[in-house]
């Protein structure tokens, strides 16, 4: 680990009740007395009560103090990052922060860098790869369930899943390994049981770790949904509706939208990216054009197409097209001005799609609308429950690896005819593969990929 002592900023930046500025290392309570005068003589800054909240004043690069504030300070190995942790939590204005933070720096602190408080924990066993990694997704949860999945990690779900595979996947490995270097002194390998324990304690827990991936991954990571239709039928009526506010332009003119449009919202429990997209007709002009183009790509990328067509008016050709360019797709089609007398046959237009009348100018279907969505999103999966871990896509993706290698070490020693010394490399790729996830012998571009992902002062 590295010894520098380190400092950050660790709330969000701009105005606020409360800043917090964090020191972690050897120096963090040299640096503290710097930084900080007791208002009580007694104490000594440099070596406060540990995980007490001490009253006094924080002093500024000439010793001049800025604010008043509370230190505490949490001794190694006993803290976040295993190391000796200052925090001084002053009112969170931006120049007393920058003050602090310069002082710091100063001081003998050097600035940490994003996801470094997090990474010491990491390398001081605080945590393992797969719980840092549900820091920065706890940090970046936009509804409940994201932050209830990411909890799940943090607590160590996935870790308690993975413990009891690496084990199985060890003592194959080793039994595989002795046999190869000590064919004189170990008995002969039992395949087949040694195959069906593999199986049974590592192969089908992976493979249940990736298939609820598939299914929780909305409910992690959000998904997007594209409204799509021909011009001027109520997608940007409807997307300021689902918002509630008035995010795009609505005339009547047709073609007011020409590029996408994207807020976040909370579609029946799911976190949304909906987006609004221009519209999917014929309308001449390179402008224009330019539009269709980027709607198209967007819809290409969309976990659901929400449809929107005018059910006041006859479907038109244009409708017909849409309705044909999002067959093979996830969706759902909203039968738009509900307020009027419907122009077609609901039932049949949506050839299996879910299909409801809304009214965006109304409100009315707007409820049954997102539930729907979110319905069609999960495939009716439930959310997970509480305490259950959902692996991240990289996650998800090591451990498909891991599972195949898995598989293929099952498969020679099922066989019995494949040389030991192929079972052990597929042994020790899936161990490297499962490495990536929990970050015993993670490489260390692995672990720069995890952390990169972090905000400066976490």
């Amino acid at each position: 680990m590295d010894q520098d002592t380190i400092a950050a900023i660790a709330t969000p930046a701009g105005a606020g009740g409360i800043g917090i500025l964090r020191i972690s290392g050897p120096q963090a309570g040299e640096v503290a007395a710097r930084l900080f005068l007791p208002r009580d003589p007694r104490l000594d800054a440099s070596a406060l009560p540990p995980r007490r909240l001490v009253l006094g004043q924080a002093l500024g690069k000439q010793g001049r103090a800025v604010d008043q504030v509370l230190a505490v300070r949490f001794p190694a190995p006993h803290s976040y990052t295993t190391q000796e942790v200052v925090e001084l939590q002053s009112h969170g204005g931006p120049a007393v922060l920058q003050s602090l933070l310069a002082a710091a720096l100063a001081g003998g602190c050097r600035l940490a860098r994003p996801g470094e408080f997090t990474l010491r924990a990491y390398l001081g066993g605080r945590l393992d790869l797969s719980q840092a990694e549900a820091v920065a997704q706890l940090i970046a949860a936009q509804s409940e369930s994201e932050a209830g999945l990411a909890m799940a990690g943090l607590t160590g779900g996935l870790s308690q899943v993975l413990g009891p595979v690496r084990a199985a996947l060890t003592l194959a490995a080793a039994t595989v390994e002795a046999a190869i270097d000590f064919p004189e002194e170990t008995a002969e390998i039992a395949g087949p049981a040694l195959a069906e324990d593999l199986r049974r304690l590592a192969l089908e827990p992976l493979l249940k770790v990736v298939a609820r991936r598939q299914s929780g991954r909305v409910w992690r990571e959000g998904a997007l949904v594209v409204l799509c239709g021909r011009p001027n039928v109520g997608k940007s009526s409807l997307f300021n509706a689902l918002l509630g506010q008035n995010r795009a332009i609505v005339t009547p003119t047709a073609g007011t939208t020409r590029d996408a449009i994207e807020e976040s919202a909370l579609l029946g429990g799911v976190v949304c990216r909906l987006t609004d997209t221009a519209g999917l007709g014929l309308e001449p002009g390179e402008l224009e054009a330019l539009g269709r183009a980027a709607a198209r790509e967007r819809l290409g990328r969309a976990d659901l197409a929400l449809v929107v067509l005018d059910g006041g008016t006859t479907l038109t050709e244009e409708d017909r097209e849409v309705l044909a360019a999002t067959k093979g797709a996830k969706r759902v089609i909203a039968a738009n001005k509900a307020d009027l007398n419907d122009a077609w046959d609901l039932e049949t237009a949506g050839e299996g799609a879910p299909i409801l009348r809304v009214s965006a100018k109304q409100g009315m279907g707007l409820e049954e609308l997102a539930r729907t969505v979110g319905e069609a999103l999960t495939g009716g999966q439930a959310e997970p429950a509480p305490g259950e871990a959902v692996a991240s896509k990289r996650q998800a993706e090591a451990l498909a690896a891991c599972a195949s290698a898995v598989e293929r070490a099952v498969e020679g020693l099922e066989a019995q005819s494949i040389a030991a010394e192929l079972v052990s490399v597929d042994l020790a790729e899936a161990l490297a593969r499962l490495g990536e996830v929990d970050g015993q012998d993670a490489p260390d571009s692995v672990i720069d990929a995890v952390f990169e992902q972090f905000c400066v002062g976490k």
